[in-house]
């Protein structure tokens, strides 16, 4: 059996500096550029189905935390999620510019493009996100329930400013019947 090679950045440790998304137009993508603090940046790909699907993932497993605790139906559950989304994401978070400025680049300088991602939940609380392009080659995030949301809403804004199909604080939108999808 092959062990895996990808390469884990916990949130709580010095390791991890900085987590930016944004959108290249000229690649019709997001980039997911996760800065450390030996000045190593991780870069990786994000295609509009894939953060799709990813959004959709954040809002399914949030809603899944309320369940737990707020026995409720979907709907309550949702406007839970969403309040507690709300209380984690400050805009002081956002206020700060990326500011790399890396030395090496574990996965190339051209970034990976993700094709897979992996979710699990970690026994000291949290989630470890696993970003691979199907292979041996990516990148595992630790994220604490507050970094999830502060991720979340990365992806959330980028694919808005994109202009992708994506509505509101709480996920995506399938297209419309007319919408001309790539």
């Amino acid at each position: 059996m092959r062990r895996s090679m990808i390469p884990v950045l916990l949130s709580m440790s010095p390791q991890l500096r900085q987590i930016n998304v944004s959108y290249i137009d000229k690649e019709d993508r997001l980039l997911l550029r996760v800065s450390t603090s030996v000045d190593s940046e991780y870069r990786l790909w994000c295609t509009r189905r894939f953060t799709k699907l990813l959004l959709d993932r954040f809002d399914d497993l949030f809603q899944q935390e309320v369940a737990v605790t707020v026995p409720a139906p979907p709907q309550a559950r949702r406007e839970v999620a969403q309040m507690q989304h709300n209380l984690a994401v400050s805009e002081e978070a956002f206020s700060k510019t990326y500011e790399a400025q890396p030395t090496e680049y574990p996965l190339g300088e051209s970034g990976l493009l993700v094709t897979t991602i992996k979710y699990n939940k970690l026994s000291a609380g949290g989630l470890q996100l696993q970003f691979t392009d199907g292979g041996d080659k990516g990148m595992a995030l630790n994220l604490t329930d507050a970094l999830q949301h502060q991720l979340y809403e990365l992806f959330l804004r980028a694919a808005e400013k994109a202009g992708w199909i994506v509505g509101g604080k709480t996920g995506t939108k399938a297209p419309t019947a007319d919408a001309v999808v790539h």
